[in-house]
């Protein structure tokens, strides 16, 4: 009830997000940090980096009613608008098979102690709208719903519709979040909770888990307490040997195919996967071929007699019943082709049954200290030269930058995972892929890549160098993650808040923007890369922001035809070139 004391269970919740907001976004508005919050606890056991946590949020104004939008793909997964699951890539679908977990979640969150009675009534009109297909992209735009809402629309429309022939186990799950006590919801109030219900699994393949739950105090409280590890059991064909922290041991390939899959799906576990440093070569490969020859067929000599084996790097290890270990957070640092051919031979059914009764050579490293995980990962991936962008995670110039950011007061997670656990605040933490998003748009002046799909500029060594090149000066990361910084607390303002498109389209466009307006470039040869870039100061004036901004808002509506949906303007390239040519038009006069 409005007015009324908050109960204990309220005290706590309020007392748990405080905490949190101290922790990470001690500087950000309460409100949003509410948000982020809220998607950190819905999402606590899916091991989202602090970046996915706030990509979540899909803007303040014509939200329809829905703060956040979160779609996992195989329970690790984020996919958004830079997905390539939702291109037309051949590959597009790679190592996804049938019934892979597919969830979606909705969440509004209310940073007060109440429950507002038209909340569901609201997101279940906008959800109508989004799940019908038939309602084009100009109506979702019409309604009004902002950009970052339409956008994701369009991103679950494609997913669902690629992953059709795949029937994926879909769950879809709306969370209404509040600091409020679940015990003053009124009767009506949960009627308006089981109308949603029947509403949404009329719209839904008849398959899907639906839900729709009021998420407050008493859940804030559970989640809040409950861990973020996850354990895997593995099963060795005897007890292994131990030495101090490390196992080393057999184990059956029938049993290790179980161990990389999720309990009744033939999907396997990603999160095993993410501090490997190299990407699954395929089956053509000639190791990769090899492997699977073995397996295909009985040979004289015993499998593990021929294969290296694999290493797992974990927090903590039990063994209840001798052999079956639990493993807790396991990460898979070495053996990603042999698991990846194996998986895939168990799928397939083409290990024959001698082979699956022998067993894999496995070794088992619990070790806290991450300058040892470090060296365990690097040393047991040194050994072939692989082409892959993850390769790139143990580079010494990445770790020169990591130990530079980390004077600077930044938290740079190179890999995955690299902080989890760590207690270090996640507004000080930027991912591998947020710093290089800032590098190109600060000294490559190239906010449509950074907004599309970054991942394009550093798949080739060529294009990776000239945003991670060794001979880049250090500071020029530092530079320009804090330019970035700005960008994003003038995006919270009121000053900004008054143009259409979200944060999501223009914080890169506004960076460089940013560049071109301070240095008063008079044409872009004028730009010298981070040299130039050394010379630019943190933006401390607000007026310039939103001059660069009122530029950049005119040049969108010269190219929105009210047809398309405009985060496809912000990706292409005639917004950059007409942007640019304003911008510099200015400097010259």
């Amino acid at each position: 009830m409005m007015g009324a004391k908050p109960n204990p269970d309220e005290v706590m919740a309020k007392h748990a997000f405080e905490q949190f907001r101290r922790q990470n976004y001690p500087d950000t508005d309460p409100d949003v940090v509410f948000e982020y919050f809220s998607n950190h606890l819905i999402a606590k056991h899916y091991g989202l980096t602090s970046e996915e946590e706030r990509g979540a949020k899909v803007g303040d104004t014509d939200d329809g009613g829905i703060d956040s939008i979160l779609i996992l793909l195989n329970k690790t997964e984020v996919v958004d608008g830079s997905s390539a699951r939702i291109t037309r890539q051949k590959n597009a679908l790679q190592h996804l098979t049938k019934n892979v977990p597919l969830d979606i979640f909705v969440i509004q969150s209310k940073n007060s102690h109440s429950w507002k009675s038209d909340v569901l009534s609201r997101i279940g009109d906008t959800l109508d709208l989004i799940l019908d297909t038939t309602v084009p992209v100009t109506k979702l735009r019409q309604t009004p719903l902002n950009e970052d809402v339409v956008e994701m629309a369009e991103v679950y429309r494609k997913l669902t519709k690629k992953l059709i022939g795949l029937t994926p186990n879909q769950t879809f799950s709306v969370k209404y979040v509040s600091l409020g006590s679940e015990k003053n919801i009124a009767t009506y109030q949960k009627t308006k909770a089981t109308t949603l219900k029947n509403r949404l699994r009329n719209r839904l393949p008849s398959n899907t888990k639906v839900s729709v739950d009021y998420f407050g105090a008493e859940s804030i409280n559970t989640r809040d307490k409950e861990s973020t590890d996850f354990d895997v059991t593995l099963k060795f064909a005897k007890p292994p040997v131990r030495d101090g922290n490390a196992l080393i041991g057999l184990v059956k390939l029938r049993e290790y195919a179980k161990f990389l899959r999720r309990p009744k799906t033939e999907m396997l576990r990603d999160e095993l996967f993410v501090a490997n440093v190299r990407d699954y070569a395929g089956p053509s490969v000639k190791v990769n071929a090899a492997i699977g020859e073995t397996l295909r067929n009985d040979g004289k000599s015993a499998f593990w007699w021929l294969n290296n084996g694999v290493t797992i790097i974990v927090d903590d290890s039990k063994d209840p019943l001798e052999s079956n270990w639990v493993l807790t957070n396991p990460l898979i640092v070495n053996g990603l082709q042999t698991s990846h051919v194996i998986h895939e031979a168990a799928v397939d059914g083409s290990i024959t049954n001698k082979r699956l009764g022998q067993c894999l050579l496995v070794r088992v490293i619990k070790e806290p200290d991450a300058d040892v995980r470090e060296s365990v990962i690097t040393g047991t991936n040194n050994q072939t030269a692989v082409s892959s962008l993850q390769l790139h995670a143990n580079d010494s110039f990445q770790r020169r930058i990591e130990d530079y950011l980390a004077s600077k007061g930044w938290y740079y997670e190179r890999r995955r995972y690299q902080y989890r656990g760590a207690g270090k605040p996640a507004g000080r933490v930027r991912t591998f892929k947020e710093l290089a998003q800032a590098v190109i748009s600060v000294h490559l002046l190239s906010p449509d890549t950074a907004r599309a799909r970054p991942g394009t500029q550093l798949s080739e060594d060529s294009r990776y160098s000239k945003v991670f090149g060794n001979d880049l000066p250090l500071d020029l990361f530092n530079k320009s993650l804090l330019i970035m910084d700005a960008i994003e607390s003038y995006l919270q303002s009121s000053h900004a808040k008054q143009y259409r498109d979200t944060s999501t389209n223009t914080r890169f466009y506004l960076a460089s923007g940013y560049v071109i307006s301070s240095l008063k470039l008079r044409n872009l040869d004028s730009f010298d890369g981070a040299i130039t870039v050394g010379q630019l100061k943190t933006p401390n004036s607000v007026s310039l922001l939103e001059d660069i901004h009122k530029v950049l808002d005119k040049e969108v509506q010269k190219l929105d035809d009210g047809k398309i949906a405009r985060d496809k303007i912000y990706k292409g390239k005639e917004l950059k070139h007409r942007f640019f040519d304003a911008l510099i038009s200015r400097n010259q006069k």
